[in-house]
Order: C-alpha cells, then structure tokens, then sequence
C-alpha cells in the first residue's frame, strides 16, 4: 500500500492540495499498522509542501515578470 501512495506522490504535478489529502487519508485508513498510516500522512505532508513550493516559485517568477515589464 505505501508503494501505491508514493507512485501517486510521483504524479502530484497534476494533483491538487485536496486529491493529495483525500488519497493519504483513503490509504492511512487501511494501513496495516498504525505507524505505516503515520508515514503515508507524513509522506503526503511533505509532498503538500513541494507543491506550494512549486505554485510559490511559479507566483514570484510570474511577479517579477511583471514588475519588469
């Protein structure tokens, strides 16, 4: 099951902040042992995370962008 969750961490460019939380909430419900449900939510933080760094660095090149035109 944690293999599952971290091929669709993989696909996260397309995913958006709520399908992210709906899928490690889906898959910490099942998980076998309460530490593997820990890592599944802990691994879908972090990619939450890489995805507004993402929107972040797109928001200030497109500011810049601007500014110096």
């Amino acid at each position: 099951m944690r293999k599952h969750l971290i091929a669709r961490i993989g696909k996260a460019k397309e995913q958006n902040a709520h399908q992210i939380v709906q899928d490690a909430l889906r898959n910490a419900a099942t998980a076998s042992t309460p530490n593997t449900a820990i890592d599944l939510l802990g691994e879908a933080l972090l990619e939450l995370e890489r995805l507004l760094a993402r929107k972040s660095a797109r928001v200030q090149r497109f500011s810049s962008t601007r500014v110096a035109a």
